[in-house]
């Protein structure tokens, strides 16, 4: 049986977990595009590589994230979404499993930017414009209970009125 028929019949989730790590970040199993042994040359393709403990699959240019991909941080968080120039910029998906923080939205230069719904992880959330990975603009805060709120304009991260 195949490593693949093992994930797909495997009911244990933490074996389907290694299992996917396994196939996305072995050069062996995973289907590449990127041919060259120097990773910095990668161009217009799609690959994957782990350095230092963190982990990225998708689309290169010029040697770096670049396009659609999924990035793993050392501490387990991920990025699933659009870079440029090996910065999560464009739309994405952030998730912090150590906090338990959710942000889906626009990204900039690595940073929250544009416009987003943050997830805290006590219940509360955000969403509305961010600036530089700050709230900024209008928005609205919801805590938990969803009875008590905060909407209107935030400014560096706080509320203004």
């Amino acid at each position: 049986m195949g490593i693949i028929n093992i994930l797909f019949n495997c009911k244990n989730i933490k074996l389907k977990i290694v299992l996917f790590v396994i196939i996305c970040f072995s050069k062996q199993i995973f289907a590449s595009n990127c041919h060259d042994k120097d990773e910095k040359s990668w161009s217009d393709c799609i690959g994957s590589i782990a350095i230092n403990g963190e982990a990225y699959v998708g689309s290169f240019k010029n040697g770096l994230p670049h396009g659609k991909g999924t990035y793993t941080y050392s501490d387990g968080a991920t990025y699933v979404g659009e870079f440029l120039n090996g910065k999560e910029s464009g739309k994405g998906i952030f998730n912090c499993w150590v906090h338990g923080a959710t942000y889906d939205g626009d990204f900039y230069n690595g940073k929250k930017h544009g416009f987003g719904i943050y997830y805290y992880p006590n219940g509360d959330t955000y969403e509305g414009e961010w600036l530089n990975g700050m709230k900024h603009g209008k928005g609205r805060y919801t805590y938990k209970n969803g009875n008590k709120f905060k909407e209107g304009l935030f400014k560096k991260d706080k509320f203004v009125k």
